[in-house]
């Protein structure tokens, strides 16, 4: 019986490692299934790579492909464009407008200095207007009490009397007149008597002589 059981397990053992090699000599390696999933060789040749070492650049996924890459480069280059136009244009404008605004403030400048410049003008004129009349009245003036004097001198010639004469006359003006500056006239000049002399009451308005009539 012993020896009878050892024989049925000998047996079993060898139809089990029978069927077991059959089995996995049978199937052979898993990437024979697979022919995408075969080990390359020592020394072969990359599938992305030639013969030569150089870089496949016909497969179509790779990464450098410039004619994807082209239309972003000119958009990019048709933006920068027309943005440089942009502000070529816009600094043209700027600078025109700027050009038109200094050219009406000149001109607005100028035409205010010659208003300035013609009332200048104008005012200086008058001004010498007046002074040159203000000189000619003074002469008519003192040419009226030249004459004034003169009809005096000729009276007292006819009663037979000696006038006084011109060093009296200064020495009187020494003793009892007085100048001061006045801006009441252009001439700047107001003379008066003092009250301790003789001839006070009896010195004429020259304003009288100022009137025609």
């Amino acid at each position: 019986m012993l020896r009878k059981g050892t024989s049925v397990q000998r047996l079993q053992f060898r139809q089990f490692t029978t069927n077991y090699l059959n089995t996995r000599l049978g199937k052979g390696p898993t990437f024979f299934n697979d022919p995408n999933s075969v080990p390359l060789q020592y020394n072969a040749p990359k599938a992305s790579e030639n013969v030569d070492g150089t870089p496949n650049t016909n497969t179509e996924f790779s990464g450098n492909n410039p004619t994807a890459k082209r239309p972003l480069k000119d958009f990019a280059s048709l933006l920068a464009m027309v943005t440089l136009a942009y502000f070529a244009v816009d600094n043209y404008q700027g600078r025109v407008k700027a050009e038109k605004i200094n050219q009406e403030t000149t001109a607005i400048n100028l035409k205010t200095l010659q208003i300035q410049q013609q009332n200048f003008l104008k005012a200086r004129k008058q001004q010498d207007i007046r002074a040159l009349k203000e000189r000619v009245d003074v002469s008519k003036r003192c040419f009226k009490m030249s004459m004034h004097i003169a009809l005096l001198r000729k009276q007292l010639l006819d009663l037979g009397v000696d006038p006084k004469d011109i060093p009296e006359v200064s020495e009187e003006f020494d003793k009892h007149a007085r100048v001061s500056n006045s801006v009441q006239n252009l001439t700047g000049n107001a003379i008066w008597l003092t009250d301790d002399s003789e001839y006070k009451g009896l010195m004429p308005d020259y304003r009288e002589y100022d009137r025609k009539n």
